[in-house]
């Protein structure tokens, strides 16, 4: 099913980077999750492989519902999470950067409440382990 990304660099959106952290096999759809979950797997064989960040669709976002042709249906609330959390910490809108250093940075830059500012009205906010470890 990966057969479409570059393995050598994975695009990944800017609020993505919370969401592999937490993932816990919830989804959109069936594609939707067996995507992130294969994702994340191929992260986790190769820590320090190379990701981009982005703000636009990436590699995650393919199988998704909400994806029409190349933006988000809810593109403009997307669009600001990722903002938000760029501005927050040092990452920048695509730099290439292995996935080790982008969690470290997430890990230990991004304050509790930019992590509620950013989760807030997720489905899955309830249920995602960054989300519980970082502020349950």
């Amino acid at each position: 099913m990966l057969e479409d990304i570059n393995p050598e660099l994975i695009r990944i959106r800017a609020h993505h980077l919370l969401c592999l952290q937490g993932f816990q096999g919830y989804g959109y759809n069936q594609e939707f999750t067996l995507r992130l979950g294969e994702i994340i797997q191929a992260l986790k064989s190769d820590p320090l492989g190379k990701i981009q960040i982005v703000t636009d669709a990436d590699d995650i976002c393919t199988n998704c519902p909400k994806l029409i042709g190349e933006q988000c249906v809810d593109h403009l609330k997307i669009e600001k999470m990722d903002s938000i959390i760029i501005g927050s910490i040092s990452l920048v809108e695509n730099q290439v950067i292995p996935i080790k250093t982008a969690l470290q940075i997430i890990d230990t830059e991004l304050s509790s409440e930019t992590i509620k500012t950013v989760c807030e009205g997720c489905v899955w906010m309830d249920k995602c382990l960054f989300f519980i470890n970082k502020l349950g």
